[in-house]
């Protein structure tokens, strides 16, 4: 964001903050501040400085708070080496006035420096982006450039290039122009190639229309677009895989059963073993949760006593509504935490038992709410009429909705939860000395062993301090834990005894990797280049230098034969350890994002498969995967456009490369077919952003190549299985002819015939 306020509190005093908040928006004052409680960390700092560099104004929140903060002197010393305005108001001063003040700072800051910020800006993104030409300006807003002094080198080049641009821009249309005239004058066009040209294009826009038919159709009934999916699975175009990416992510209800009279309400705080109902009459009906099959219910003698809420419960979190309003509040403590925006009208809301999720019933479907983000992670549909009452199961993993007569039931995790510790932060996912367990690394300095299938914890061992990243050796004796204070340990993970490593001071370490012997460790160094430890002296032994500075990556290939490193600019390199030789540029990853993971994969032929992601991921021209061929790395672009957010922390591939994942901060998981990119699977319902990932090969012959494990900063672990043979068109027209079967057995769903679509 451009032309904002950036301001700078502490969360101490967030209960004055937000009411100021609310007062500068209702002015129009654009603004930046920190609503996700980002830990004071190298991304933290990165998304801080970048908002910093943006503004036009620095607002201080000034308090003991605020200055006792750490944060809060890192963003000021932020506004100082940019030159920012600065503006300071003093917590808990009238908030009129202080709004009165902001705005009026504000805006004659925006008039006297707002052309320079925005030069800034965009020299900026243009520089990341590889210095393309699509982020250059036009000839009017370049003039406005001219005018300013002192301006920075790549800002001078950003200018000179949108100069030469406009230059080309104006050559190629005039020359356009005397084509056009010439083949005009000339009446030399070949009839038949332009009766092919326009044979062409009205097959593409025929397929274009009707996909764009088949998106509304899936917009306005769900089970019709299951039915256009279900009849596209003889060939891979993109076009097909569109509308089964479309149709695949609509959540729509795997149980139901019928009352005999309208229902009124459940009887329970949270659902068990039961679901009970009172209908409009006054009888109470019952169902088992578990008898799937049963369509309808049985007929209770006496109207039963609510039953215990066997939920474990938050009792600091609640939601508000008001009936006929898009919003709905959430408090906590007793104080509004958050103002979530729906798209229609709130008829009632249920908060989940973990306090971690929100359904709110509206006029187009239950809402599910993420509490932390403040967003709508996805949309519940196909009652059959309006939704009047809602209940959670205990677990928090389903919840039961009335809709006239029917009583019906969505899952609305995506995954397995195997490990759940709401009030704790999942760091890492790591392998263990054996495929049957896998190491859990929190926060709060705990590495849990666990099973894999169970989620049984056998081991706990603790790291001294936070932990902020950390990675295991091949064997799973040794974790090498970098805390939040930039400091490096080696924790054995049989005794827990952990050893400090020296780090250099211009080394911000970030997430290392073992040799595959386990006796080195490469430190990727944000400030700097990679570090090598070797890890039986606890010593550093050298580095490796890389052409461009910090390096915020490394990875090892499926051999180990080779380390990819992704820099903080997007420059990917690769050097064969122990070589001495400098590492070899490979790519500069589209939007030039800073790389905060690299994923390596078995790709056909034998050659390594990459994927590195961070800041900018899944944006359109900023997400390349590749694929080695006899030593050259074809990549390739593809787009992720459903994730609510744009940064991606963890990727994986499957343990035969066929499939890779992608985790994003809002708690998305999108798996993707390696070769095509299309179709997509969007899992949306992981509570928590995604910190990390861990691809294991399946301990059983079930069909699936193996598992996938995330960790979120909601203290969840999810199991999720891979299957790269379900990412196909020709996989998901199944999958949604099973779904509307199952669909019609719930009697939600009545059989229609199908239409037909042009073939790509």
């Amino acid at each position: 964001m451009q032309h904002h306020v950036f301001i700078s509190y502490s969360r101490r005093d967030q209960a004055w903050v937000d009411p100021l908040v609310a007062e500068l928006a209702r002015r129009g004052v654009k603004y930046w501040l920190d609503r996700e409680g980002i830990p004071f960390s190298v991304p933290w700092r990165e998304e801080v400085e970048d908002a910093v560099q943006s503004c036009d104004l620095f607002l201080v929140c000034d308090s003991d708070h605020w200055r006792t903060s750490d944060p809060c002197a890192t963003e000021a010393g932020f506004a100082v080496r940019y030159g920012k305005v600065r503006l300071e108001v003093s917590v808990g001063q009238d908030l009129t006035r202080a709004a009165q003040e902001i705005d009026r700072t504000w805006r004659q800051a925006a008039h006297d420096h707002g052309t320079a910020t925005e030069l800034l800006v965009r020299a900026r993104e243009w520089d990341r982006d590889g210095r393309r030409g699509k982020t250059l300006v036009s000839r009017r807003i370049r003039r406005q450039f001219d005018a300013l002094p002192n301006v920075a080198p790549v800002e001078v080049a950003f200018i000179s290039a949108s100069r030469r641009r406009s230059r080309r821009k104006a050559a190629v249309s005039m020359a356009l122009t005397l084509v056009v005239l010439v083949a005009y004058l000339s009446g030399r066009v070949a009839p038949e190639t332009e009766r092919e040209v326009n044979k062409r294009l009205a097959e593409q826009a025929a397929i274009y229309v009707s996909v764009g038919a088949a998106l509304a159709a899936i917009e306005d009934d769900p089970y019709k677009g299951l039915e256009l999916a279900s009849d596209r699975g003889d060939n891979e175009s993109a076009a097909y895989a569109t509308i089964h990416e479309e149709a695949s992510a609509v959540n729509l209800p795997d149980d139901a059963f019928t009352l005999p009279e309208p229902a009124r309400q459940f009887t329970d705080p949270t659902v068990s073993s039961q679901v009970r109902v009172i209908a409009q009459d006054g009888d109470v009906w019952v169902r088992n949760t578990n008898d799937r099959t049963q369509r309808s219910a049985r007929q209770m003698a006496d109207r039963p006593a609510a039953a215990p809420d066997g939920a474990a419960r938050r009792s600091d979190v609640e939601i508000r509504l008001q009936a006929g309003s898009s919003r709905i509040q959430v408090l906590r403590e007793g104080g509004l935490w958050r103002t979530i925006v729906l798209g229609s009208a709130a008829r009632t809301a249920r908060l989940s038992p973990d306090a971690r999720w929100a359904v709110v019933a509206t006029d187009t479907g239950i809402a599910l709410v993420d509490i932390a983000r403040g967003t709508v992670r996805d949309v519940l549909r196909g009652a059959p009429a309006p939704v009047t009452d809602l209940v959670w199961t205990q677990r928090s993993e389903r919840i039961w909705a009335l809709a006239g007569r029917s009583v019906v039931s969505w899952r609305v995790t995506d995954g397995t939860v195997l490990l759940d510790q709401p009030d704790e932060w999942f760091a890492e996912v790591l392998p263990a000395r054996d495929t049957a367990h896998l190491w859990v690394a929190s926060r709060n300095g705990a590495l849990r062993l666990i099973e894999r299938d169970s989620g049984t914890i056998v081991r706990t061992v603790r790291a001294k301090g936070p932990i902020h990243v950390v990675a295991a050796d091949p064997s799973g004796s040794i974790a090498a834990v970098v805390d939040t204070a930039s400091k490096l340990q080696l924790v054995e993970l049989d005794t827990g005894t952990a050893e400090a490593v020296n780090v250099p001071g211009d080394c911000l370490p970030g997430r290392p990797v073992f040799s595959p012997d386990g006796h080195a460790l490469y430190v990727p160094c944000r400030g700097a280049d990679v570090l090598v430890v070797d890890t039986r002296s606890r010593r550093s032994t050298g580095r490796i230098d890389v052409p461009e500075p910090g390096v915020g990556a490394v990875a090892l290939d499926r051999s180990g034969n080779r380390l990819f490193l992704g820099t903080v600019g997007g420059g990917v390199y690769s050097i064969t350890p122990g070589s001495g030789k400098s590492p070899a540029w490979l790519y500069r990853v589209g939007c030039a994002p800073d790389i905060a993971a690299i994923a390596t994969g078995a790709g056909a032929g034998g050659g390594p498969r990459l994927l590195p992601v961070g800041e900018g991921t899944g944006l359109s021209g900023c997400t390349q995967v590749a694929h080695a061929q006899d030593g050259t790395y074809e990549w390739n672009a593809f787009m992720d456009s459903r994730p609510d957010s744009v940064l991606a922390l963890a990727a994986a591939f499957d343990p035969t490369g066929k499939a890779f994942a992608i985790g994003y901060s809002d708690g998305s998981v999108v798996l993707h077919p390696s070769d095509n990119g299309m179709p997509r699977r969007v899992l949306p319902r992981i509570a928590g952003g995604v910190r990390s990932m861990l691809s294991l090969p399946s301990a059983e012959a079930d069909g699936t190549t193996g598992d996938l494990y995330a960790a979120t900063r909601s203290g969840l672990l999810v199991r999720i299985p891979w299957c790269p043979s379900c990412l196909s068109n020709e996989a998901m027209a199944r999958e949604a002819g099973q779904r509307l079967r199952q669909a019609e057995s719930l009697g939600l769903y009545k059989p229609s015939a199908t239409t037909s679509m042009p073939t790509p």
